[in-house]
């Protein structure tokens, strides 16, 4: 029986990158939906449950994908909201990369230092990685601070982490300037920048003055860099005493999570991979 997957896209135009990462991870063919709304979302899953039997209802997986990761999140909570007893299939979410993204994030880091006790700064992290990378460090025991360039937003965000994942150890902070960025900095022993491509937040002046720092990563592939100094294919590479990780780096993780994530959702019909779920996916890989 054929491996079907079902790619629920929130753009004009499916992502050819999720695509090709879901053939590689064996997916025989692909229903592709496109410029989907939540409203939508009840018939095409109709269609996934009801036309094979449930012992064969694990060859068919939904994927859900798009640029809008909040929109990602609606079509999920829609997609779960079909399903009924043991009339459900697989369902992924990876709006934006940011759930792969984030998980490999954590995981590079987590190579190079015990995350429990650790304090870690996640630059830009009110952004859809940054959120999910801060509750990922969280669940590890480090203390986690998220920078915005509003504190009023800060807060929201970190509360709103602190209740979805039941935690503790984050708080927001306001960074706009570098005099801001400096004292965020201060004490930390993990810097993530987790900001949108082509922001600089910290130069190699502003960091390398700070003693405490024992790891970097930079989510940016794009110029320049998040944390200036960071090359892309830096994979725990030392600048300075400081192991750091590049894009390059992380992305190669990534796709390692992405491509097993995607490869799980055959292997049962129960499965409902968010961050977290992906996260642990790297006991398997």
């Amino acid at each position: 029986m054929k491996k079907l997957l079902i790619q629920l896209d929130t753009d004009k135009r499916a992502s050819t990158f999720d695509q090709v990462v879901a053939y590689d991870a064996g997916a025989d063919n692909l229903i592709i939906h496109s410029k989907i709304t939540k409203e939508e979302v009840e018939d095409i899953i109709y269609g996934a449950i009801f036309t094979r039997s449930p012992k064969k209802m694990k060859n068919t997986a939904v994927f859900i994908g798009g640029s809008d990761v909040e929109k990602g999140e609606k079509i999920m909570e829609a997609v779960e909201d079909v399903f009924f007893a043991n009339f459900r299939v697989s369902v992924m979410l990876d709006s934006n990369g940011s759930n792969t993204t984030a998980a490999a994030s954590v995981l590079k880091v987590k190579e190079e230092i015990d995350l429990a006790g650790c304090e870690v700064l996640i630059l830009a992290g009110t952004g859809p990685v940054g959120v999910r990378a801060a509750a990922l460090f969280a669940m590890e025991g480090a203390s986690v601070t998220i920078t915005s360039r509003s504190q009023e937003k800060a807060d929201k965000k970190a509360e709103m982490i602190k209740e979805e994942y039941d935690l503790e150890k984050i708080k927001g902070v306001e960074a706009k300037t570098d005099a801001d960025f400096i004292k965020a900095m201060k004490n930390k022993e993990v810097i993530l920048s987790a900001g949108p491509p082509g922001i600089n937040f910290i130069s190699r002046e502003m960091w390398k003055n700070e003693d405490s720092i024992k790891v970097m990563a930079d989510i940016n592939a794009v110029s320049p860099a998040g944390i200036e100094g960071i090359e892309l294919p830096a994979d725990g590479d030392t600048i300075d005493g400081i192991k750091v990780f590049g894009a390059l780096g992380i992305g190669s993780l990534k796709m390692k999570l992405h491509k097993k994530a995607v490869a799980e959702l055959f292997k049962t019909n129960d499965l409902s991979l968010n961050a977290v779920e992906v996260y642990k996916l790297n006991e398997k890989l």
